[in-house]
C-alpha cells in the first residue's frame, strides 16, 4: 500500500511541478507583464492575473506535496544524513531554509517612474534601456 500511495505522490508532484514550469513559461513569455492592455490578451479564457492565481495555488498545492513526500522518506533522509553525510545534508537544508527565510522577507518598495522602464510595459528589466 506504501508504494501505491508514493507512486501517486511522484505523479502528483511530476503533474503539479510541469503545470507550475507551463503557467510560468505562459506568463513571461506568452502573457508579459503589461499584455492586459491593448489587445487584452488571454489564454483559454484567463488573462495574466488569472493564470498568475492558478500558477501561485499550484505552487501551494506543490509545496504540501513535497512536504507529504519528505515526512514519507523521513527514514531515507536519515539513514543518508547518519553516515557521515550530516554536513552535507545540513548545509544544503540550512541553504534553502535561508532562501527560502531571504525571499519571503526581502524588503520592498514602491515602483518609481524609472524603476517601472518609464512606462514601457512588457520590458524586463534585463532589456536595453535605449529608445
Amino acid at each position: 500500500m506504501r508504494t501505491y500511495i508514493t507512486r501517486i505522490l511522484n505523479l502528483l508532484l511530476w503533474l503539479t511541478l510541469c503545470f507550475l514550469a507551463g503557467t510560468g513559461f505562459l506568463l513571461a513569455f506568452r502573457l508579459p507583464p503589461g499584455s492586459r492592455g491593448g489587445a487584452g490578451l488571454q489564454a483559454l479564457g484567463l488573462g495574466r492575473h488569472g493564470w498568475g492565481d492558478l500558477h501561485t495555488w499550484s505552487s501551494y498545492a506543490f509545496l504540501a506535496l513535497l512536504l507529504l513526500h519528505l515526512v514519507m522518506h523521513w527514514r531515507w533522509i536519515w539513514k543518508v544524513a547518519s553516515q557521515r553525510r550530516f554536513l552535507l545534508v545540513g548545509a544544503g537544508v540550512g541553504a534553502g531554509v535561508m532562501l527560502l527565510l531571504w525571499l519571503t522577507f526581502l524588503p520592498v518598495s514602491a515602483r518609481t517612474d524609472d524603476a517601472a522602464g518609464g512606462g514601457r510595459h512588457g520590458r524586463s528589466a534585463w532589456a536595453s534601456q535605449s529608445p
